[in-house]
């Protein structure tokens, strides 16, 4: 064994004293990672900011049965010209193991002879128990212990008792922290992507390997996903793999919102990404994490001061009925997303038809939706809109679904389902429920003067014969005026209700309700719907915004829309207004009021009625 080499006496600085250390090791048989590897890994820099990891406070834990031992420590620390150290001592294996399990140290120095176990058993039950904390073992004579398997337990440092002082106690203890970290840097590239911090390819496989075996105790299904971006060489390529890099690392951030912290997401290579659920009680819980993952791709990324659009192609396999090797789960979800590729992408794809068919359809949300209201997910919450020439305040009801899995879910992304699974009516129901419920709590308060605009969330709704009498029936049982409602229909379906026949709208007309079309200007049928539609409320789609102020075609255009509307005595709202320049035109020509995230956000109860009784003093005021 080659000489334990002392810190030489030329200037040489702790870092250097430490690559000496290693190369000691080396030499008598450890598995270090040799000096010119590390270089080559660019790991060098890291050890060396290390070497200056003992700042501030210092926690070292003794692990001895000698109070003597002990003392002679804590007075060659308190000798140390830095950094500051706090000694603790535990006489026993037993009495450390319950110290590391109550606070937190900096470095463990271990007695090699303890009274209820070996020093070195220690260290073992602390690598066993995940307890990765800086080891220095302290023995009567180093040279009996073999430098490898020391290592290999993670012993940080050797220290000879009888050779304890001041310098030689401190560089051992910042060398062992500096070890510490430098493997845990490692370990962590050996298992991480560098890029994105997810999991790379080898740990995904691990802990699918670990995610199968425990499926198969508890009977349970794991998912397996690929997934491919949708648009990514054209980022690359036009504006640099720079940009291409921050992109996927906000792909990254996407993903894992969307899943349990015990699932893994992982970067394969390139775009290429893997998703890992695991413990799924059935298998259709895969199908709402992928829905969730598609749209949260969606969302523009801001890159080089522009707006760029991907998307992702996801093919999902599932354990035990796809397949039980691990392998072969991989390559069938992958051949499943390669599938979606040849069709366009963007869109998800199951290894099984069957389960695919009913994902696309979107059934797989219906025994949620049905099982929502007895489970008290459904919320109201209250966008208000800004009032620019009128004094009338408006609040838009706006009906929140908190999935226990997907989180919020905003009604647009359950409209659909609800349409196809047939339960428009209760949600209906409820909803014109909630909002005289809170019309009422407004009136009692004083806040009566403002109207409650609720979304039809269905175009079957118009064709109810009795929409009209039920809405109207409830606000006269709660004593509130037919103009505190306001029932808000989005254009399309006015259109074709106007085309077949005003079924649903006539009835309204009859019973004096006040009635709103959402997101005017979005199709064609826009002037036919203002011209015979017995409209109230006009909100102007963003669309129509695009533009405005800068284009004077665009401002001219929407000058002319509201003047119209304005003729016809209809409010007039715009939405998605995103600044104050835009405010300022709309409050120019003519509009009543706006309408965004930006302006407002979507408030709870008692934050609306705040807001309410802010603007109600300030119109007094006025």
């Amino acid at each position: 064994m080659a000489e334990h080499p002392e810190k030489p006496s030329d200037g040489s600085s702790d870092v250097e004293f430490a690559a000496q250390r290693a190369s000691w090791r080396e030499a008598g048989g450890g598995s270090v990672v040799p000096l010119e590897g590390l270089r080559r890994a660019a790991v060098l820099p890291s050890l060396v900011s290390l070497s200056g990891s003992l700042s501030g406070n210092c926690r070292v834990l003794v692990v001895s049965a000698e109070e003597e031992l002990l003392e002679i420590v804590r007075d060659l620390l308190a000798r140390a010209e830095r950094p500051s150290f706090r000694v603790d001592g535990a006489p026993s294996a037993d009495a450390a193991l319950r110290r590391l399990a109550a606070s937190r140290y900096d470095v463990v120095l271990v007695d090699e002879h303890l009274p209820d176990r070996d020093g070195i058993e220690l260290v073992g039950i602390f690598e066993r128990r995940g307890i990765r904390v800086p080891i220095v073992l302290m023995s009567e004579d180093v040279d009996r212990i073999d430098p490898a398997a020391a290592i290999d337990l993670g012993i940080g440092d050797l220290l000879e008792k009888e050779e304890l002082e001041v310098g030689r106690l401190v560089r051992s203890l910042r060398f062992a922290i500096a070890r510490r970290k430098l493997t845990d840097r490692l370990d962590h590239l050996a298992q991480y992507d560098e890029l994105t911090g997810l999991a790379n390819r080898s740990l995904f496989k691990d802990r699918l390997q670990q995610a199968i075996a425990a499926a198969h105790r508890h009977r349970t299904y794991v998912a397996v996903m690929i997934l491919d971006l949708d648009g990514f060489k054209a980022v690359n390529d036009t504006f640099g793999h720079a940009a291409g890099d921050r992109l996927l690392r906000i792909v990254a951030d996407r993903l894992r919102s969307c899943v349990r912290a015990t699932d893994t997401v992982a970067r394969l290579g390139g775009d290429e990404f893997a998703i890992l659920l695991d413990n799924l009680a059935r298998p259709e819980r895969a199908a709402v994490v992928a829905r969730k993952i598609l749209e949260a791709l969606e969302p523009p990324i801001g890159l080089e001061g522009k707006e760029v659009r991907i998307g992702g192609s996801l093919g999902v396999a599932l354990y035990p009925s796809d397949a039980r090797d691990p392998q072969i789960l991989v390559r069938l979800a992958d051949a499943a997303m390669y599938a979606v590729k040849a069709r366009g992408g963007r869109c998800c794809r199951f290894h099984d038809p069957a389960l695919d068919q009913r994902m696309r359809r979107g059934s797989v949300l219906e025994l949620d939706l049905r099982r929502a209201f007895a489970r008290g997910e459904f919320a109201l919450f209250f966008q208000p809109q800004l009032p620019l020439r009128s004094n009338e305040l408006g609040v838009v009801a706006v009906p929140r679904w908190h999935h226990p899995e997907l989180g919020t879910v905003e009604a647009d992304r359950f409209r659909a389902v609800v349409e196809e699974c047939g339960i428009v009516d209760p949600i209906s129901e409820w909803l014109i429920g909630e909002a005289c419920r809170h019309l009422k709590e407004w009136q009692e308060l004083g806040l009566g003067s403002c109207h409650l605009c609720v979304p039809v969330l269905s175009r079957r709704q118009l064709a109810w014969s009795d929409l009209a009498a039920r809405v109207a029936e409830r606000l006269e049982r709660a004593g509130i005026p037919r103009t505190a409602l306001e029932l808000e229909v989005d254009e399309r379906s006015i259109f074709e209700d106007i085309e077949t026949g005003s079924s649903g709208l006539v009835p309204l007309a009859q019973k004096e309700l006040r009635l709103a079309v959402d997101r005017f200007g979005a199709s064609i049928g826009s002037l036919r719907v203002l011209r015979d539609a017995p409209l109230r409320t006009l909100k102007i789609a963003r669309e129509l915004l695009r533009g405005v102020p800068e284009d004077g075609n665009a401002n001219f255009f929407l000058r002319c829309v509201v003047g119209i509307a304005r003729e016809a005595g209809v409010r007039v709202v715009v939405e998605g207004v995103e600044s104050q320049a835009q405010l300022a035109f709309l409050e120019q020509i003519g509009c009543h009021a706006a309408q965004s995230d930006t302006l407002g956000p979507s408030l709870s109860p008692e934050e609306c009625i705040a807001w309410l009784r802010e603007r109600s003093v300030r119109a007094a005021v006025l």
